[in-house]
């Protein structure tokens, strides 16, 4: 089953915000070098593995999950990047080693010694591009299976790819897992040269300073916005020199999926429909959270671009929606639309037709409160407590509570 991270102009396609990726500890651990794109390549490809799955597929993977995250339409210097990435991938190796013993004689008699056997393995079959299709057509090498399929041992990690969307840079993404794959612990401790090492960095950034200041302190920028936020202590050998790091973090039990977030409210599932990826959605959740938009103007956006759509005005529906709320292109038509409703109680002018039943967004005040959770959880919730959220984002911007028959809640605007 392929699930869509970030939007194309496929709608039909849901984005799953709680799906979880996995790879055997062994790849984890294994010295291999991706540039950013190839990264957020690879973390694409993770996501549409199933954990049935006992053979890889070839994946089509829209352009705009990879370039133009943001909504933007891609320009023709990220096709040329695509290209690049396409021919270096071909060249891409997995350098992994497994602990291993051989035997030897010494004075006559049998013994072990230990003697790691090592693989240098092509990441993928094959990588192109599809201009017809404005996606990259991809196949992970068949030497790769057995660190990410049917991984029913026990000797993996897994991680929420709602976590790892978060993050920008390569080095970030590696150090994510290195640390995830001790989750439970909360520490981790690694040679600056083992670290070195499995960054693909080994001989570059002789001066700690700087790999500190490039790869350490960034990725504890990004992993700051994630379940792995740490500290880091330097730890000196006898010449001074830094040798060991120690990274500290809250423990991080077994993953488990996420409540599904598009599931939860009206707008979260308008948003759905039109193929707007996870990321996209908790971008979009921020903004209602801290009172910038209001969940109307949501369904507002996605009612007059699915109009547009149809009359040929929009080629990427999902990409169009994200672009339209986040930078609030639709703004002044929304106000307008809500100005022009009749207020309650206004005459109408004799023959005029009957007036169609008002239109309403409703809410289960069950809903908001789980839509409180999953923010307060990410620390991302407007309010300390559910009562003030409520009135900030909700009864502020002109809900009003009702309970109905069922002695159900609902918070309910007129559109």
């Amino acid at each position: 089953m392929q699930v869509d991270l970030l939007p194309d102009d496929d709608d039909s396609k849901p984005a799953l915000p709680g799906k979880l990726v996995v790879q055997r500890n062994d790849l984890i651990n294994a010295r291999f070098a991706l540039t950013t794109l190839e990264m957020r390549l690879f973390m694409a490809m993770l996501a549409r593995i199933d954990r049935a799955d006992s053979e890889f597929h070839e994946l089509r993977i829209p352009v705009t999950e990879v370039v133009a995250i943001s909504g933007r339409r891609p320009s023709s210097n990220d096709y040329l990047q695509l290209k690049e990435m396409c021919a270096l991938l071909a060249s891409r190796v997995l350098y992994v080693e497994r602990p291993g013993k051989k035997k030897i004689r010494r004075g006559g008699q049998a013994a072990e010694e230990t003697a790691p056997s090592f693989s240098n393995t092509p990441l993928m079959a094959y990588a192109d591009y599809s201009s017809e299709e404005r996606a990259l057509v991809v196949r992970f090498n068949d030497r790769v299976r057995e660190h990410l399929l049917q991984l029913n041992d026990g000797n993996f990690t897994q991680a929420q790819l709602l976590q790892l969307l978060k993050l920008k840079s390569a080095h970030s993404y590696r150090i994510y897992w290195l640390l995830k794959q001790y989750g439970s612990f909360g520490t981790r401790t690694i040679a600056v040269e083992e670290l070195k090492r499995v960054l693909d960095l080994e001989g570059q950034y002789k001066q700690f300073p700087l790999f500190r200041l490039r790869v350490l302190e960034r990725a504890q920028q990004e992993l700051a916005q994630t379940n792995l936020a740490f500290e880091y202590d330097l730890l000196r050998g006898k010449s001074n020199s830094v040798e060991e790091i120690r990274f500290r973090f809250a423990p991080v039990a077994s993953e488990v999926l996420l409540p599904s977030l598009p599931a939860t409210t009206e707008w979260q599932k308008a948003l759905l429909e039109v193929g707007v990826s996870a990321s996209s959605m908790a971008a979009i959740g921020e903004l209602i959270e801290r009172g910038e938009i209001v969940p109307g103007y949501v369904q507002f956006v996605v009612q007059q671009q699915r109009t547009k759509r149809t009359q040929g005005k929009v080629k990427s529906l999902a990409g169009a929606v994200f672009t339209a709320i986040s930078k609030g292109h639709l703004l002044a038509e929304y106000r307008q639309a809500l100005a022009q409703r009749p207020k309650p109680g206004a005459r109408k002018p004799a023959g005029s037709p009957p007036a169609a039943a008002p239109q309403l967004i409703r809410y289960r005040v069950e809903e908001a409160r789980e839509a409180f959770a999953i923010m307060a959880r990410k620390k991302m919730a407007k309010g300390a407590t559910f009562e003030e959220n409520l009135q900030i984002v909700y009864l502020s911007q002109g809900f009003r509570q009702e309970r109905d028959s069922q002695g159900v809640e609902w918070l309910i605007k007129p559109l």
